[in-house]
């Protein structure tokens, strides 16, 4: 383009057209032109043809002259604009033929006029738009391309190669004359915008960079440097940036007023894609032959590809150009088109909800269709929304029913609050007895996880007397789940369960045995019926509590190992399906069975997790299923702030009545164990025995209530209650409940005299070996080595009523080791054990100050093996303070200044001890077994 103004200057004047697609560079080459140009010395006259300017005669001369500063006076224009009405009136022919003689001498005065100055020094003439010039400066531009030959005359004209107008002849008219040139603007190569980005960036970059943008860009010079943009803003990676530069070059791209792309391609964005240009035309309201010009002219520019934009940031920067009226507008009618043409439901409802409008009532059916669909693929948070949008849109009183169930049933899964305000109808159709089978399995769902046991049993009447008979699995199913919320109760109809009686049917027959668990604990028997219920029972919202009654079971029966790899294969199969609720129950579970592992820390973080991934206000009663397992966890933990936290979330008055709230009540208790609080664990502990009580007087499991309220008597002082509590516990759980009957055996050691004591840790280590809780064995084993490691002629006695120092409230602020405002006091012929470690506290100090007590001597012991304080304190279950504290009086004693000096006394003044630990740790194993 310079070489032609050059060749132009000395005197040899041409005419360039330049063609190409839509924000293809046309504009941007002729400015670089028009001001390489002016810095040579030339005049530059430009203009831009215009739609709205199109039937003003000589429009774009007024530009020419008025965008320049010309050095003589043009004659101003003495000719009328064009009138369209007055063509055909007699009166107003001679006026016409005065009008275009007029205008044929102000045209050739303007040519005469430039032609002069061209003559005597170098004019660019620059036409952007051409399609848009008015007739009267076409007129001029022809008339000066005629006397161009021996002027310093350079005209540039620009159109685009893909819209038609009245005037597209002229091109064919110039390629004719002398001196015309042509340039098609092609996209951009890789090397163009690998220079593009070495002119942009202020450092390298990865080389597939310029493939990548090219590929995004399709070479559109627009899209390209508004993808260099976007990459010079990110982090640079190596990677192309679909960024806000690039939405704001696409609507720059579109928003043309001479041009309905934006109406084109708004309704191929709403379309998603699947409207061909007939579609495109009826919802744009664009004639169909003019769409198929300009999606073609998209496709060539390189917005599109196969139809549909080439990347997804255009779909939405073209949506958000919308005022959110405009786009409900055109996703109504969107709607109503494709029903027209008999697209699925689907396609259709996903129109009708992004309108979000009252529908219209032919869309009931067809939403109730696609939010059918949209269960069965998982999708349940559209299929909430099409029912929404459908129960609008209905008139008919019973159909709004059944459409309230089916929210209820589907949004339960992902957001179980969120049907709330729909369940009041169901429930007085349950009360009238008008509700169909449907509606009854959804307001029992809703019943159970709310903790609304009238209503479940009052919706499981009404499905029992519909003439419609339910399933076998399904009952079983629903029986199981009875069972998890409300309790093991034996089901008889004077106490309200939901009066599913056992029958000979393998899946009441299987569900029959596996609910023994909750009354005698796990066997071989149970084990084989979770395992069947497992296999059998596809994840499901009647199926949930089923699983996780059988995944409990095996956990019970010692198989915590196979309880996890199911727990672990519904979460994942319950977050693939969308499925919030499932999902947070199975890790729930699993957070459950990590605690019993003594995997403490992680089993917080997933109960936490679990938590938070439903939301506290969505968990219903069931909350108190992963706060209990929190709380076990920051007391075993010695994290007592967190635990204080974790009570302070609210809990449904309804879960006290509930098997959850059973569990609660007891990790409650024992974190009031924990802290010094015997009187509130005894509460808790009482609510425990009144709720398993009113369930089943004999049930061992699943809280040991009669080993809490030994724990909690044993620490009042209340030795005889303690013992008597934990031989009735042991009588009961012995053949059936090696947790419990662990406990108890654990309870009474420290109820006992020093010939027993060791002899019951070790009975209960093996208890808590059989039923595959490491987190208590490990507490055992701990607590039996201190009580070796103490001696027998050391060895307190048990503890008496009236013995127990006053208790000492929690501190503001608890670091994870038990801090010593939590440390229990221990004198010579006392034992007060903390929550449910019932590990040893400290030692008294015998009279003689030279000679090491034996609490300073089993912490010099560990501090010779290289055990920091914190260390010590956790292996002894006393304070990092107590630590320090022994340490400094052992210094003292013997005088050295510390730990350096420390092996060498003990080794001169106890040489008893080289090879203890070896023998200690072989003991420990002895006694166990």
């Amino acid at each position: 383009m310079r070489n032609q103004f050059d060749q132009s200057s000395p005197g040899i004047g041409r005419l360039v057209m330049v063609s190409g697609g839509i924000a293809s560079g046309k504009t941007a080459l002729q400015n670089e032109l028009l001001d390489y140009a002016a810095s040579s010395g030339a005049l530059t006259l430009s203009a831009t043809g215009a739609p709205d300017e199109q039937q003003i005669g000589a429009a774009v001369i007024d530009q020419l002259l008025a965008n320049s500063s010309c050095p003589i006076e043009v004659p101003s224009r003495g000719f009328a604009i064009p009138r369209a009405a007055s063509a055909g009136k007699k009166d107003d022919r001679t006026t016409r033929l005065s009008d275009d003689q007029a205008e044929a001498t102000y045209v050739r005065n303007v040519c005469d006029t430039i032609l002069d100055l061209a003559r005597a020094q170098p004019i660019v003439i620059g036409v952007d738009d051409l399609h848009f010039a008015d007739e009267t400066s076409l007129k001029l531009l022809l008339q000066l391309q005629r006397r161009i030959r021996s002027t310093k005359l350079l005209i540039l004209l620009n159109q685009p190669d893909w819209q038609q107008s009245p005037f597209t002849r002229l091109s064919t008219y110039f390629a004719r004359q002398p001196r015309y040139f042509s340039v098609q603007l092609t996209p951009m190569s890789e090397q163009a915008i690998a220079g593009l980005l070495e002119d942009s960036l202020d450092g390298g970059f990865a080389d597939e960079l310029p493939h990548q943008i090219r590929t995004l860009s399709a070479g559109n010079p627009m899209l390209a440097n508004a993808l260099v943009d976007d990459y010079r803003e990110s982090d640079r990676a190596g990677h192309a940036v679909v960024g806000n530069a690039y939405a704001r070059a696409v609507y720059a791209f579109l928003d043309r007023p001479d041009t309905q792309l934006l109406e084109v391609t708004a309704a191929l964005a709403v379309l998603g894609g699947h409207g061909g240009p007939e579609q495109i035309a009826k919802l744009s309201g664009v004639h169909p032959q003019a769409v198929t010009t300009l999606l073609d002219a998209l496709g060539h520019a390189g917005l599109l590809v196969d139809g549909g934009f080439r990347h997804p940031r255009a779909t939405s920067a073209v949506l958000d150009s919308l005022s959110p009226a405009a786009r409900s507008r055109l996703h109504a009618s969107a709607a109503e088109l494709e029903h027209l043409h008999a697209s699925s439901a689907t396609d259709v409802a996903k129109h009708l909800v992004a309108a979000g409008e009252r529908p219209p009532g032919w869309s009931v059916p067809v939403l109730r269709q696609a939010a059918d669909q949209a269960v069965d693929a998982n999708d349940v948070e559209f299929a909430t929304q099409a029912l929404e949008l459908a129960l609008a849109a209905s008139d008919d009183v019973r159909e709004q029913l059944s459409i309230r169930q089916s929210i209820v049933w589907s949004s339960w899964r992902v957001n179980p609050s969120a049907a709330a305000s729909y369940v009041p109808s169901l429930r007085e159709a349950a009360q009238a007895g008008s509700l169909d089978q449907d509606g009854c399995f959804a307001l029992m769902r809703h019943a159970l996880w709310n903790g609304d046991k009238k209503t479940f049993v009052r919706a499981h009447e009404v499905l029992t007397g519909s003439p419609e008979p339910v399933d076998p699995q399904t009952e079983a199913e629903l029986n199981l789940a009875y069972e998890w919320h409300f309790g093991p109760a034996a089901v008889r109809p004077d106490e309200g369960g939901p009066g599913i009686q056992p029958r000979s049917a393998p899946w009441n027959q299987t569900a029959g045995t596996l609910k023994q668990a909750w009354r005698r604990g796990g066997d071989d028997a149970t084990n084989a019926s979770a395992e069947r219920i497992l296999q059998n029972c596809r994840l499901g919202d009647t199926s949930l509590e089923a699983l996780a009654t059988a995944i409990t079971a095996l956990t019970l029966g010692g198989k915590s190992e196979s309880a996890e790899r199911w727990c672990a294969r519904f979460a994942l199969e319950a977050r693939q399906r969308s499925a919030v609720t499932w999902q947070a129950v199975f890790e729930a579970l699993r957070a459950g069975i990590m605690l019993q592992r003594g995997e403490v820390t992680a089993a917080s973080e997933r109960a936490k997790a679990s938590l938070t991934l439903l939301g506290e206000s969505n968990w219903g009663v069931s909350i108190s299923h992963p706060l209990a397992i929190m709380l076990y966890a920051d007391i075993a933990a010695g994290a007592f702030d967190d635990a204080a936290r974790t009570l302070r979330i609210p809990v449904p008055d309804a879960a006290f009545e509930t098997m959850g709230g059973l569990r609660y009540l007891r990790a409650r208790g024992h974190f009031h164990l924990a802290t010094n609080r015997p009187l509130a664990a005894v509460s808790d502990f009482q609510r425990c025995q009144q709720l398993m009580r009113k369930w089943d007087s004999i049930a061992a499991t699943p809280v040991p209530w009669r080993s809490d309220l030994a724990e909690a008597n044993l620490q009042l002082g209340n030795i005889e209650v303690a013992r008597d509590l934990a031989k009735q516990q042991i009588k009961l759980s012995m053949d059936s409940d090696p947790y419990a009957c662990g406990l108890a055996l654990r309870v009474l050691a420290f109820a006992s005299g020093p010939t027993e004591d060791s002899r019951l840790l070790g009975r209960a280590a093996k208890a808590f070996q059989d039923s595959g809780n490491q987190l208590e064995l490990n507490r055992t084993l701990k607590a039996l080595a201190r009580f070796q490691t103490l001696g027998q002629e050391k060895r307190p006695n048990a503890v008496r009523p009236g013995q127990i120092p006053e208790q000492k409230s929690l501190p503001a602020r608890q670091s994870p080791a038990p801090s010593k405002a939590l440390d229990h006091t221990r004198t010579a012929d006392a034992v007060v054990p903390a929550g449910t470690s019932m590990a040893l506290r400290e030692q008294p100090e015998p009279g003689d100050t030279s000679v090491l007590s034996e609490a300073e001597l089993r912490v010099a012991q560990l501090a010779v093996r290289g055990y920091t304080n914190r260390e010590i304190s956790s292996r002894l279950f006393v304070t990092v303070s107590t630590v320090e504290q022994h340490l400094t009086r052992a210094y003292r004693k013997l005088g050295i200044r510390g730990r350096r000096a420390l092996a060498d006394e003990l080794r001169q003044r106890h040489p008893s001890l080289h090879g203890e630990e070896q023998e200690f740790r072989l003991g420990l194993k002895v006694q166990a077994s």
